[in-house]
């Protein structure tokens, strides 16, 4: 669900498609159907609060039904902040992406080597991709999802992994429309005093 490579921001390759271009520093430009700007870069330290902004409202959004009420809303944007500060401050550690309709920020993704005991060193994951709830159905989630492959292939991954809520249909959905597969692990953790399984799914890059 959530979160070295020797770039901390490497520039993804460009994308086949007609309607996006690269940017300086690794960022992208989108006109949609809308010709509302989209815009997706690398976050920086002064973006914590907004990372953690969309981190929070996403989560409270996307896992509610699927995660305790109560733990749900007792997420606590300073709270996530100070986590993706220590982030956003260690050099080692890819910084994630942020989109932007116009300025303001509407999705977060976040991809690093794989954490997963035995996982070889060109096995990557992608830790985090969320959106702000009123940005669901827009496309920005797939863009996001695009962006982080590039940045692991441009730091030499060659599978890309993902955990997700058992019970998380719509992101399953996403991963498998995507060509991803479950691979057959699962973990068990708590979360607000209840149960949570999460599952992986694989695939290449």
């Amino acid at each position: 669900m959530q979160e070295g490579l020797p770039n901390r921001n490497p520039k993804p390759r460009e994308l086949v498609c007609a309607v996006c271009r690269p940017l300086d520093r690794g960022g992208r430009i989108w006109k949609t159907t809308q010709m509302l700007e989209l815009r997706i870069e690398p976050a920086s330290v002064g973006d914590i609060q907004k990372v953690a902004n969309v981190h929070v409202r996403a989560w409270q959004w996307a896992y509610r039904g699927l995660m305790p009420d109560g733990y749900l809303d007792s997420l606590s944007v300073d709270r996530r902040a100070l986590a993706w500060e220590v982030l956003l401050h260690d050099e080692t550690i890819p910084a994630p992406y942020l989109a932007y309709r116009g300025t303001s920020a509407v999705g977060l993704a976040h991809a690093h080597t794989s954490r997963d005991t035995g996982a070889s060193a060109t096995t990557g994951e992608v830790t985090s991709i969320y959106l702000l709830p009123e940005y669901v159905g827009q496309g920005i989630g797939w863009r996001l999802w695009l962006t982080a492959l590039d940045q692991l292939r441009a730091s030499h991954h060659g599978i890309v992994t993902v955990w997700v809520l058992e019970t998380n249909e719509r992101g399953r959905n996403f991963y498998e429309r995507a060509g991803l597969v479950a691979d057959g692990e699962t973990k068990m953790h708590s979360l607000g005093g209840s149960a949570i399984t999460e599952v992986r799914y694989r695939g290449a890059l």
